[in-house]
């Protein structure tokens, strides 16, 4: 079984979601948005992100994960 481990940085991140680089830094440091520290190197899995796309997107919307 092989499965794509899609690592982004927090740059990437940043442009994906349109925001400032700084958020990420506070989404991650929060616990809200999960990272692996690789040396000095933050990343985000490419999963992580797409559950806390979701998870916002619920949130916004007012469903929950009930509903889902």
């Amino acid at each position: 079984m092989c499965t794509e481990l899609k690592l982004l940085t927090m740059e990437e991140v940043a442009r994906i979601l349109r925001v400032h680089r700084s958020t990420i830094s506070r989404l991650i440091a929060s616990g809200a948005l999960p990272a692996l520290a690789i040396r000095s190197c933050t990343r985000v899995r490419g999963t992580d992100l797409r559950k806390f796309i979701d998870s916002q997107i619920g949130m916004s919307t007012g469903e929950s994960s009930m509903e889902r």
